[in-house]
């Protein structure tokens, strides 16, 4: 067991075996490399990406087939193999969720997907090659084709 003391969620008690490693890191923060998925308090569709490594970060994220439906990662084998993962259906993606001061205008990216592996236990976050206008997607309205 570990223990985190969080800015958000207080003092947590985390099994190792419940810590997500992101060997390649995520862009943009550095130190970064082991989380854990927490359910939203407040019950909703959201998780929490909190990190073991800096306390003080924690990122919102929520499965994006709930707001868009058509959205698909297309990725290389090679892409995933740092996971260990030969198929993106053989894990889960995660959107990361941008909440400005007005959560009605929550958006995603979705030119960065976190692709999970369960099995390994590690993550990746992709960087995909598609028009800017996916990188802040809003969460709340109508879906958005991708």
């Amino acid at each position: 067991m570990m223990t985190l003391t969080t800015r958000r969620f207080g003092t947590l008690q985390v099994a190792d075996a419940d810590i997500y490693s992101f060997p390649l890191g995520l862009p943009g923060l550095a130190g970064a490399t082991r989380f854990v998925l927490l359910p939203d308090p407040g019950g909703a569709p959201f998780q929490w990406l909190q990190s073991a490594d800096r306390p003080e970060l924690a990122l919102v994220a929520c499965d994006p087939m709930l707001f868009a439906p058509d959205y698909r990662v297309e990725v290389k084998p090679e892409d995933l193999a740092p996971i260990g993962l030969a198929d993106v259906a053989k894990g889960f993606v995660l959107a990361i969720l941008t909440v400005p001061s007005d959560p009605k205008l929550t958006t995603a990216n979705l030119l960065g997907p976190l692709v999970f592996n369960p099995d390994t236990m590690q993550a990746r976050q992709l960087v995909l090659p598609k028009p800017v206008a996916f990188a802040r997607v809003p969460v709340f309205g109508a879906p958005t084709p991708c």
